[in-house]
């Protein structure tokens, strides 16, 4: 073979490798060209597919806020709920919206999306469950608050009532209390009126200085420097309206410079006088079987100190009140 021919055949050769590539790159290009058409197409389905499943969404969201707007009233609680939910709903649909937002949502992604947006209406249900629950709960407790209300009106009544009674009792007894101590002051009046007649006045009170002499007998002086022991006597009158029986009389020897003679070892005492009430000391005191008839009585007081020259005054008591009063002098 010539050399011409050899290097046509080379020509030949070396052509037919580069339509070979060429027929390759051209092939390599037409498949890669479907595939880019496979991808772009399968983009746009998935712009396509975010872009519905926005409006779905936001669809969604708007039905469902109405739906629970729609349950609001002037219960603050089951407000209070509505407005827990909403938040909640809030939370959820931007999650999804930013899932959808991202330009690289997969289609598990998407479909998660879509399942998402699907579960909207069935929490609405369960919101919705929810709210007649709470709704129910307040029907409960305003049926019970409404039956408090009326027991405590009830009650209100009944407390006005019972202290209109307790009034009218305080008032009555105000009165009865009035009444009784009118008629105790009435009674003791009376009592005051029928001691007062029931007193055993007594007459004739006298006294007289007595000493012992050696030989045993008593008698008189006159002088008060001699005088040991001072004798009182007194007669009692006749009254019928006194109980006869036991009469006590208590004798108040005053001496010259107004002091009330009295030694409580020797009988002495203090008394209520029953017209001041005011407390009054005595000398001493005497008991008699009183039968309504004049009867003298005697008493000898002897208080083991010197008497004192002048005017000595005695009060006579009985029940209280003065019964009669006397005098005698030493020099």
């Amino acid at each position: 073979m010539s050399t011409n021919e050899e290097s046509m055949q080379k020509k030949i050769t070396a052509m037919g490798i580069i339509i070979a590539l060429l027929i390759g790159a051209i092939a390599f290009l037409l498949v890669n060209r479907n595939s880019q058409s496979t991808l772009i197409s399968e983009q746009a389905m998935e712009l396509d597919e975010a872009e519905v499943l926005k409006e779905d969404l936001q669809t969604q969201y708007e039905e469902v806020m109405n739906a629970l707007d729609e349950q609001k009233g002037e219960n603050e609680e089951l407000n209070a709920v509505i407005e827990n939910q909403k938040s909640d709903l809030d939370s959820r649909k931007a999650e999804i919206s930013k899932l959808i937002n991202s330009g690289k949502a997969t289609k598990r992604e998407l479909s998660q999306a879509r399942e998402e947006i699907n579960n909207f209406q069935s929490q609405l249900g369960r919101y919705l469950a929810e709210l007649d629950q709470v709704k129910q709960q307040n029907q409960i407790l305003t049926k019970e608050k409404i039956q408090l209300s009326e027991e405590k009106k009830v009650l209100q009544t009944n407390i006005a009532a019972e202290r209109m009674n307790i009034e009218n009792l305080n008032e009555e007894k105000a009165v009865l209390v009035g009444l009784k101590e009118n008629l105790e002051e009435k009674n003791s009046m009376l009592n005051k009126k029928v001691n007062y007649g029931s007193v055993v006045r007594v007459t004739d009170v006298k006294g007289l200085g007595l000493k012992t002499r050696s030989s045993g007998k008593t008698v008189e002086k006159k002088l008060a420097k001699n005088v040991e022991k001072v004798q009182v006597c007194f007669n009692t009158t006749e009254n019928e309206l006194a109980n006869i029986g036991k009469e006590e009389f208590l004798i108040r020897i005053i001496n010259p410079i107004g002091e009330t003679m009295a030694v409580e070892e020797l009988g002495s005492g203090v008394f209520t006088s029953t017209k001041s009430k005011d407390q009054v000391r005595y000398t001493q005191k005497t008991d008699i079987e009183y039968e309504s008839t004049k009867e003298n009585v005697c008493i000898i007081w002897e208080p083991n100190t010197s008497f004192s020259s002048g005017l000595y005054l005695v009060e006579i008591f009985n029940k209280g009140f003065l019964a009669g009063t006397g005098s005698f002098q030493l020099k």
